[in-house]
């Protein structure tokens, strides 16, 4: 209990001390460590005043909570380590925006009942906003993350609103009544702030736009809280059995983003795009597999329905480590050089540092699924899941799995395509001789390091991870593969694979290479690319661009390819989600001066008649 307290006692004295950079995110940092701890060692409800008859606000930690503080908590550690000295590049305001959005996540994840959940959720929603307004010309882009923020914390006070009418109780033990509506209510909302297709483009504007520990925060922890969301109201509904309708929606959704999320990564040439389309398509996997392990609920296949769940937590810890790595890593190298675009930031190894330059690279490895890493790990326990759909008795259940495998396996290889191109041409690609900008990066590199290991190491000792959340079936021994070294995907085993083993076989089959090179490499000699004997042009290098050209060209139905005229003929790709959202916006605007021209027409007839009338709707309402 005192963890909690010292938690909540550091994350409000960073908010106090936010006046001071250093002050504020040490405190944050500390604040984080003990809701770490929190999440080890607490469980039980702590707090809880009852305002009125079912009416209850205070906080508590079980199993659920304390699994998701333990991730959120390892985000929110490194990402306020690095800002302590990237903050110094914007101005003071940052650090308390930053330790607000923090504070208000961990109400959200330490909340026993929808009150606090929802007063957790707004204050993380505004504070992130502000946030993203630190960039300088981001009104626009953080208005659209703010407009779709409300449009969420309105469905969840909607869905919980009519879960209380039903159940009477506001706390989430009192969640013992089937309610469809206000779960499609709760699960509308929270995959809003997932930045599922349709509702991602917030998600890509925002990270356009938001500085580098900003993006950190808004595509892990924060998407993340949308997944706890989710997997808060399914484990305190004990009618499980009755939302299969439930599951093959997950399904659909989340294969059809992780693809649309996938596709566009593929095409993105702007260094901060690229990564948020791809945490459109990792949540996309994760509402899958949450989907899949509900249908398996429903049929009564608990082992089945265990391994969706652990498959999921792996995509979630891959997912917040891999890309806090990723978006701190990209961000310094932006920052450095000074632009946002993938064939501008070239070299950034020699360039930059070896340290971003590494967090790129290894990040860009997890999510093209190269072994050992998490990232790997997570994709394969993904594949392995949806292959056992076969165990599903419901013909539209099989067939509904059958589809999102074929979109999600498409996502798995256009995501690896688009990291390729994303490390080949920033982390190792040919120095164009640009000179990087001096920036005070020590807390930045510790931050990237630390990472670093974690992402590597979380993929070696994912079975270790695993036994410590309680999934002891799916860690076993084979041969000369030592126990709970081995990772199964069923019990009985359905398939098997040892990551750690994987290390070993890597490393091994590496040293041979490695001793040749360290003995011939002074007879190595280095030119660079035949040009007829002239020296390549700075636009003669082969780019991202082309790199993914021929996809846009092939699969122009999907990017709606265009060309544009003129001397210099560029390829544009539109997101066709964003057509809807333009038409929505005419539709309101028109609608709006339709109804100004009306009701505001200088006669008292017509503002006496609206008032009467939204009087009445109101009162009918209320």
């Amino acid at each position: 209990m005192i963890y909690l307290y010292l938690s909540f006692t550091f994350l409000i004295l960073g908010i106090v001390l936010s006046f001071n950079r250093i002050l504020g995110y040490s405190a944050i940092i500390l604040g984080s460590v003990f809701s770490f701890i929190t999440g080890i060692v607490c469980r039980g409800i702590f707090t809880i005043f009852t305002i009125a008859p079912g009416v209850t606000i205070g906080f508590s930690v079980d199993k659920t909570s304390a699994m998701f503080l333990i991730i959120a908590s390892t985000a929110w550690i490194f990402t306020a380590l690095y800002s302590i000295d990237y903050g110094r590049l914007y101005a003071k305001s940052m650090t308390l925006w930053f330790n607000i959005s923090v504070f208000g996540m961990f109400i959200i994840l330490t909340a026993a009942d929808s009150i606090t959940f929802i007063i957790g959720w707004e204050i993380m929603t505004v504070s992130a906003y502000l946030l993203v307004l630190e960039h300088r010309d981001s009104f626009k882009e953080a208005f659209k993350f703010l407009a779709f923020g409300e449009v969420s914390v309105i469905a969840l006070i909607l869905g919980f609103s009519f879960s209380f009418f039903i159940n009477n109780d506001t706390g989430f033990a009192g969640l013992n009544k089937f309610s469809p509506i206000a779960l499609g209510l709760l699960t509308f909302g929270f995959i809003v702030k997932m930045g599922i297709v349709p509702f991602h483009t917030w998600l890509i504007d925002a990270h356009s736009k938001a500085p580098a520990n900003a993006s950190a925060l808004l595509s892990a922890p924060l998407t993340v809280m949308g997944i706890y969301g989710i997997e808060r109201v399914l484990t305190g509904n004990p009618h499980v059995e009755y939302l299969q309708w439930w599951g093959v929606a997950a399904m659909i959704l989340g294969s059809l983003s992780a693809f649309w999320g996938a596709l566009h990564a593929a095409s993105s040439e702007r260094l901060k795009t690229l990564p948020a389309y791809s945490t459109v398509e990792n949540n996309g996997m994760i509402l899958t597999a949450i989907g899949f392990g509900v249908i398996a609920a429903a049929e009564g296949k608990h082992i089945l329905f265990q391994f969706a769940f652990a498959t999921a937590l792996v995509l979630i810890i891959a997912h917040t480590i891999s890309k806090s790595l990723l978006f701190i890593s990209v961000g310094h190298a932006k920052e450095a050089l000074g632009s946002e675009n993938i064939n501008d930031v070239r070299g950034i190894w020699s360039s930059v540092g070896i340290t971003p330059a590494a967090g790129i690279l290894v990040s860009g490895l997890s999510f093209s699924a190269f072994p050992p890493f998490i990232g790997f790990v997570g994709e394969w326990m993904f594949l392995e899941l949806i292959f056992q759909s076969f165990k599903f008795a419901n013909t539209l259940s099989r067939l509904t799995a059958t589809f999102a495998g074929i979109f999600s396996a498409l996502a798995i290889g256009l995501a690896a395509f688009s990291m390729i191109k994303l490390a080949g041409y920033t982390a190792l690609g040919f120095d164009h001789g640009k000179k990087s900008k001096k920036i005070h990066s020590v807390t930045m590199k510790i931050t990237e390091l630390s990472l670093l290991i974690i992402v590597i190491g979380s993929g070696i000792f994912v079975t270790f991870i695993l036994r410590y959340f309680g999934y002891t079936n799916f860690t076993s021994g084979l041969l000369a593969v030592f126990k709970p070294m081995l990772l199964i995907s069923g019990n009985p085993p359905f398939g098997v694979i040892s990551p750690a083993f994987f290390m070993i076989i890597i490393l091994v089959l590496l040293l041979f290479p490695l001793l040749v090179y360290f003995s011939r490499h002074r007879n190595t000699r280095r030119v660079n690319s035949w040009n007829g004997g002239i020296p390549l042009t700075e636009d003669e290098y082969f780019t991202s661009s082309a790199y993914s050209g021929i996809l846009k060209i092939i699969l122009n139905k999907f990017y709606g390819t265009k060309e544009t005229k003129g001397r210099e003929k560029k390829i544009v790709i539109v997101d066709k989600v964003r057509y809807f959202y333009s038409w929505l916006n005419k539709f309101v605007l028109g609608t709006g001066y339709l109804l100004s021209k009306v009701l505001m027409n200088g006669k008292v007839y017509a503002y006496v008649s609206y008032i009467i009338v939204m009087f009445v709707l109101v009162f009918l309402i209320v």
